[in-house]
């Protein structure tokens, strides 16, 4: 039996770092909810399909990185952000999209 936490899923994790960062970057660049909210489903999807039964595990992390990347920017003010209301919108509720996204990333894995 495999243990629940193995090389893959370490792997798949500093992925998920990684594709934080960007979803964080992509809140202070976006002039408006829907790219940040597209590249959340993307980056939830990308999850899914890396980890079809631990999907979840990774979303929740990048859920939780994307709100301290998004902390780290703002108080230390390393990127001026296009609109202060709209990136502190989607920075808030990017757990919708990314835990849609790592669910159909799942399923579509798992489907086919």
């Amino acid at each position: 039996m495999e243990s629940f936490w193995n090389k893959t899923l370490t792997r798949d994790a500093l992925i998920t770092v990684f594709t934080s960062a960007i979803l964080a970057l992509s809140c202070f660049y976006g002039p408006t909810i829907h790219l940040p909210f597209l590249v959340g489903v993307m980056s939830g999807l990308s999850l899914g399909v890396l980890q079809p039964r631990k999907g979840w595990i990774l979303a929740i992390e990048q859920v939780i990185l994307v709100i301290g990347f998004y902390f780290l920017i703002n108080n230390f003010q390393l990127i001026p952000p296009f609109d202060a209301d709209a990136t502190q919108f989607t920075a808030f509720l990017q757990f919708l999209p990314i835990f849609a996204g790592s669910y159909l990333g799942g399923f579509l894995k798992r489907a086919f």
